[in-house]
């Protein structure tokens, strides 16, 4: 043979080897990414389902909490209609039970406290709810309201912040500036 045919063969030979070996690397390149994409992905997810549970779990809370506040004014502005004291309790227990799954879903301090000073409002209200009555001299649905609707404020604004929902993240007025500013929610 020829060392023209050798030489030819050699070069195929290398040349197939050095394809051989880019092709190898490329594909383990692309292997590599697709794992990394794959694990961005995996993160991402994870942090959406926690999200998702965290504002689930905020809205029930702050819907139970309301619901309680939303009884007890009525139980004072409306005492022949309004519910009872046992249904006041009950919306109380409600709104503490889901406290439960905030608290094992929370990822702020600022979000833990705020729930812990719902629970201490809701606490209070319940004390004073028991200690008078609707038809009572000196009505406590003033101080309840601004109790109850300073700390679930306080709460939401917390969640807000911890779920980076945008929008206003006003402070809550009282009854007293509700009226010029338009601004009274609980």
């Amino acid at each position: 043979m020829s060392s023209d045919v050798w030489v030819g063969a050699a070069t195929t030979l290398v040349g197939a080897a050095l394809g051989g070996a880019i092709s190898y690397l490329l594909s383990w390149q692309q292997v590599k990414e697709a794992r990394r994409q794959r694990g961005e992905d995996d993160a991402r997810e994870r942090r959406r389902r926690s999200i998702d549970r965290r504002f689930a779990a905020y809205s029930d809370f702050l819907t139970r909490a309301r619901s309680f506040r939303n009884a007890a004014q009525a139980h004072y502005l409306q005492p022949s209609h309004g519910p009872s004291l046992a249904e006041v309790d009950s919306l109380l227990q409600s709104a503490n039970d889901a406290s439960a799954l905030v608290f094992l879903v929370v990822e702020s301090e600022e979000t833990y406290q705020g729930c812990r000073n719902v629970l201490r409002a809701l606490s209070q209200a319940r004390e004073i709810i028991h200690e008078s009555q609707p038809d009572a001299a000196g009505d406590p649905w003033a101080e309840l309201d601004v109790l109850l609707g300073r700390a679930t404020r306080e709460f939401q604004n917390s969640v807000r912040t911890e779920l980076e929902v945008t929008g206003p993240m006003a402070a809550w007025h009282g009854p007293a500036l509700a009226g010029r500013e338009g601004e009274r929610e609980g």
